[in-house]
């Protein structure tokens, strides 16, 4: 029984123990001052040369208090830097806007969801149909989908969008338990993806933009669904087209050529523009979207929504956040 109480006594006692004095240092260390201590402390500690870099929370910039608030004169305005979710500026980002042909950034992503870019379509009479000339699209053109993208992001086509609207929704609307024409069928999977995403406070009921009186989102809404858009590798193409100032195509069946040019200005005034989206109707007044490189690895979005000038509440809101704002050097 003597050796088999020694053996108890030593695994209970005074291995602990030993372990106990081999993480303080020496058995000497252990009075109950420093044993309180030492438990009050974490178990294990990190060496700062062992510490992971991409832990340490990046410095932020910092406001200079010299430079006035800004004041804009839209209904709705932010500029965020979505990769630290760092805000620049806000006005009524929650309120309800007609966000017209904001409303094709939308678009593209459905039809990304669903078809190749490569993929032919055969514009219809109906699509050309539709308000505006923009894009000047001829019936029964053959235009890949690329194509198509390039004149309802650039020139703001909405014809390019119906067209595109109609070949994707044809798609969805097999679905036996689709009951939807083509384009609401393509709608349906708009407000879907919304949903989907969280972004809730938002609703669509055509894919150009143009029925403004019943689709509406919000500023919240619009920036992080062009964080996501942005971020998600099945987008980029909107990114690359939303680049160029110009994009020449011509019809797969020799009916015409085009130079679909962009309507966003700032392409030509700053060089660190990413892309960006213009919207205009007479309910919605002037919008913008706009995604710029900023300090230090940021990419700001900018966001004007109900503007009598949108162009120059972009460039106020851009200059003031320069001014405004100081970003710490980076080492």
């Amino acid at each position: 029984m003597k050796p088999t109480f020694n053996i108890i006594i030593s695994f209970f006692i005074v291995l602990p123990l030993l372990l106990l004095s081999y993480q303080l240092g020496t058995p000497e260390a252990m009075t109950a001052a420093n044993i309180g201590e030492y438990f009050s402390k974490p178990a294990l500690r990190l060496s700062l040369a062992s510490a992971s870099k991409d832990t340490e929370k990046k410095k932020l910039p910092l406001r200079k208090f010299e430079i006035p608030d800004f004041q804009s004169a839209a209904v709705s305005a932010l500029a965020w830097d979505f990769k630290e979710d760092f805000y620049f500026f806000t006005k009524e980002t929650s309120a309800a806007r007609p966000i017209a042909s904001l409303t094709k950034l939308i678009t593209a992503a459905i039809v990304l969801d669903y078809v190749q870019p490569q993929e032919n379509i055969v514009v219809s009479l109906e699509a050309i149909k539709k308000d505006g000339n923009s894009g000047n699209l001829r019936e029964g053109e053959i235009l890949t989908v690329k194509d198509l993208l390039a004149a309802a992001l650039l020139e703001s086509s909405n014809d390019a969008a119906y067209a595109l609207a109609e070949h994707v929704g044809a798609k969805l609307s097999a679905n036996p338990e689709s009951n939807a024409t083509p384009v609401r069928a393509f709608v349906r999977a708009m407000n879907q993806k919304f949903n989907d995403l969280g972004l809730v406070h938002t609703n669509f009921t055509d894919p150009a933009g143009l029925e403004d009186i019943k689709s509406f989102s919000t500023a919240d809404d619009l920036a992080k669904f062009i964080k996501y858009l942005r971020t998600n590798p099945n987008y980029f193409l909107v990114w690359d087209l939303l680049r160029q100032k110009n994009y020449q195509a011509e019809s797969q069946n020799q009916v015409a050529a085009h130079d679909f040019k962009s309507t966003n200005p700032f392409l030509d005034e700053y060089t660190n523009v990413i892309g960006g989206k213009t919207g205009y109707t007479a309910r919605a007044l002037g919008n913008m979207a706009l995604l710029i490189y900023g300090p230090n690895n940021t990419e700001i979005i900018y966001l004007i929504l109900g503007a009598e000038d949108r162009e120059n509440e972009t460039r106020r809101l851009i200059e003031w956040v320069n001014r405004a704002w100081e970003w710490p050097i980076e080492k």
